[in-house]
């Protein structure tokens, strides 16, 4: 009986679900992968303009669990943050919140 009630708190930890903590796995990736991207010399190389695209795809492939405003505000919250580096790479992810 013991042993059956440890497991059921065991399991009562968290409401998210594991496709829930993938994405913000992969998120939390490419955030810190393109935090490391964003300096002064970031909009001469292809390497911003690549994980810019790649954090597209990512909203895509998640955009059902997302939500059309969750993926709207992550594609805003990103252009505004890459954009003093990369205008490009702003005016994709801008361009891209509007399909939401």
């Amino acid at each position: 009986m013991l042993l059956l009630a440890v497991l059921l708190v065991a399991g009562c930890g968290s409401n998210r679900s594991g496709a829930q903590k993938q994405m913000d796995a992969k998120f939390d990736s490419i955030d810190y992968s393109m935090a490391n991207l964003e300096t002064l010399t970031a909009g001469y190389g292809p390497n911003l303009r690549q994980a810019t695209q790649r954090y597209i795809v990512l909203v895509r492939q998640y955009a059902d669990l997302l939500g059309p405003d969750e993926a709207r505000h992550r594609l805003n919250a990103k252009g505004d943050e890459v954009g003093p580096y990369c205008l490009a790479c702003a005016a994709s992810l801008y361009d891209e919140a509007k399909r939401y």
